[in-house]
């Protein structure tokens, strides 16, 4: 179990290295990153596409677009990311139709207001994707296997009312939006953290939100006080564009 939040850093960090990796990013791709938040995904992309690709970033919102900017200069990848601020439902009135070799979004599907944009969403990045593309979707797997994996699902699930929808619902979707070739891989991981380290933690989606200390606290803190945290599996939905 980590005990320390540098190392926790590191190891996240090596996740999604692997998760980047897994999902079919490539040395001089043009990549497009869906719901980039601070950025913690979008290092990883760069560093796999290197610099004769790109990464476009974008976010409903910029209000993490400094924290981006801080994880882009930690691990001088600046030269190959742009961060362009939309809605991920209406990426054509941006971008030119195939425009990219991939779009990927990391927990996107979870932070849905409302979840019924999840259509429109998985259509709209569909469409600016070239033909013969890739469109992967990484979202956390609910089924989890003890009870420190089931307390990072119940931080979100519980706590902070995020979306997680059937693995049907998902691919429903990508064949909707006329992605063939659906896939589901579920990616290992294998990081665990203390009590500790979560109150500590303010570096990525599973921090103590400050609105929402005071119920955790309450309703979560003493099964983390004696069980830690820990990632479940990594599900990764893929699909190619015909």
């Amino acid at each position: 179990m980590i005990k320390r939040l540098g190392t926790l850093c590191k190891k996240l960090h090596l996740m999604k290295l692997n998760l980047a990796r897994s999902a079919g990013i490539q040395e001089r791709m043009q990549v497009l990153d869906v719901g980039c938040g601070q950025g913690t995904f979008t290092v990883c992309i760069a560093e796999v596409v290197g610099r004769t690709g790109k990464v476009t970033a974008v976010d409903i919102s910029d209000e993490d677009l400094n924290r981006m900017n801080q994880n882009l200069d930690r691990y001088s990848v600046r030269p190959q990311v742009i961060f362009v601020k939309t809605d991920a439902a209406e990426l054509s009135t941006v971008f030119a139709p195939e425009s990219f070799d991939m779009a990927v979004s990391y927990r996107l599907i979870e932070e849905l207001v409302p979840p019924r944009q999840l259509p429109k969403i998985v259509s709209s990045i569909a469409g600016v994707v070239k033909r013969n593309g890739t469109v992967a979707m990484l979202e956390l797997n609910t089924e989890t296997s003890n009870i420190a994996e089931e307390n990072l699902i119940r931080l979100h699930r519980d706590i902070g009312n995020d979306y997680f929808p059937s693995q049907r619902t998902v691919l429903k979707c990508m064949k909707n939006a006329g992605l063939m070739k659906l896939d589901v891989v579920t990616v290992p991981t294998n990081i665990s953290y203390s009590g500790k380290v979560f109150l500590e933690s303010n570096i990525s989606q599973d921090e103590v939100w400050p609105e929402f200390k005071e119920k955790i606290m309450r309703e979560l803190w003493p099964s983390i006080e004696q069980y830690g945290m820990k990632y479940p599996n990594i599900r990764l939905f893929c699909g190619h564009k015909p």
